[in-house]
């Protein structure tokens, strides 16, 4: 996201959106220190003396698993601490946010002038309030702080596989990138083909809701076949994205499994190579080097997902702050001019020309000049669509005449 879309964000929100992003970047570090752990583990388990099953003299081998049993519940219960920071920290400032985005656009449609209603839906402006607002809070939520530790789980997997051995840390990170691309690759069609299912079967429950609230008017035209097969219709989209869904999301999953496996095998034989010409390398640093590398690859297709999370926020936030920062001509909220206290005078339309917004080809008034004195009661008669209540609604403002001046008053008394 842009600092633009931060723009409603106070400096409660900025604290708490910093540490939360704090807390991400170390909690994403949690995975490669464990493994680091996991890997030293297993090079206490070789000193056992695999005939007899029994540790070679000197080494405590009960000891040295309690140690490492300390290691892991030290880094599962600061993961713990961590996780709960980050999440809660951007769940907060983001629920603040849009509580008070929410408040600024409602406040900015009350205020628009009657023309821009007369050009724009009045159904988009109930999605604008609350899918856009929504998908907005899931933008600047914790999607970011999954995705920060995410991308560290993937910097720290990287610099610790090349820190305990390089050599084997260049094999496997060859592979880490079709790792990374088929995961990204599965997450992403697997997000997109569920909205469109999703969304076909929304049409079908809105045929649905549509159909049985009218249950009467459907009857008594005799038009169940019809509700039927427009229902069906509905649900035949959802059943082909369904289908489309499950083979091509498999078809990525079982890519990669097979690379995984291909990765196992590649970089276990290397590591047995390595650890047979190189005093360097034992069995803790392959499965340092090979499982760091590979849960950093992992991270890093996990991570995709979550930006475009933030993408779709980024559109919904362009056409919410759009209206919120939309100038009005006519602004109801305005602390300009002067307000008197009781108007006395005449009311007078000179010469006045208008046509509405949605329909500037025809002329309502054509020149319209009226004087009404103090204190009297006119009427207007006409024909449908001559313009008395056009009159009426630009006495009270709701639009400016294209030509001409309206003007209220003309003695104003201040009590």
């Amino acid at each position: 996201l842009k600092l633009g879309h931060f723009c409603y964000a106070d400096g409660v929100d900025v604290l708490l959106m910093i540490v939360g992003l704090v807390a991400a970047a170390a909690n994403g570090t949690g995975m490669p220190l464990m493994i680091i752990v996991f890997g030293e583990m297993t090079n206490s388990f070789v000193l056992i003396n695999t005939s007899s099953c029994l540790p070679n003299p000197g080494v405590d081998i009960e000891g040295e698993m309690t140690k490492f049993a300390y290691y892991f519940v030290a880094i599962g219960f600061a993961v713990f601490i961590l996780s709960m920071i980050q999440v809660w920290t951007f769940l907060v400032a983001a629920a603040r946010q849009t509580a008070r985005i929410r408040k600024m656009f409602f406040f900015a449609v009350l205020h628009q002038e009657m023309a821009w209603f007369d050009t724009t839906q009045i159904g988009t402006l109930n999605t604008r309030l609350t899918d856009d607002i929504n998908t907005i809070r899931e933008g600047i939520g914790d999607k970011i702080s999954i995705f920060l530790q995410f991308f560290s789980t993937f910097v720290s997997g990287l610099i610790i596989g090349f820190i305990y051995g390089w050599k084997l840390a260049l094999v496997v990170t060859s592979v880490s990138p079709l790792l990374a691309a088929s995961t990204a690759i599965w997450s992403t069609l697997l997000a997109s083909l569920t909205a469109k299912e999703l969304s076909a079967y929304a049409k079908a429950g809105a045929v649905a809701e549509e159909i049985l609230t009218s249950i009467r008017t459907v009857v008594a035209f005799n038009g169940q076949q019809k509700a039927l097969e427009k229902y069906d219709a509905n649900l035949e989209t959802a059943k082909r994205v369904g289908m489309k869904k499950s083979i091509t999301t498999n078809t990525c999953l079982g890519l990669s499994q097979f690379f995984i496996f291909g990765s196992y095998a590649l970089a276990f034989w290397y590591g047995t190579k390595l650890t047979a010409e190189d005093p360097h390398y034992d069995i803790s640093c392959v499965l340092i080097v090979f499982f760091s590398v590979l849960i950093g690859a992992f991270s890093l297709g996990q991570a995709a997902p979550n930006l475009e999370t933030v993408a779709s926020a980024r559109g919904a936030a362009y056409e919410v702050y759009k209206i919120i920062n939309k100038k009005r001509l006519i602004d109801s909220s305005s602390k300009e001019g002067y307000k008197p206290d009781k108007l006395v005078g005449e009311i007078e339309f000179r010469n006045i020309h208008f046509s509405y917004p949605s329909r500037p080809d025809v002329k309502i008034l054509k020149g319209l000049n009226l004087k009404v004195q103090t204190g009297k009661t006119i009427a207007l008669v006409g024909a449908s669509g001559c313009g008395k209540s056009t009159t009426v609604q630009l006495l009270q403002r709701f639009y400016d005449p294209d030509q001409g001046e309206v003007s209220v008053c003309k003695n104003i008394v201040k009590t």
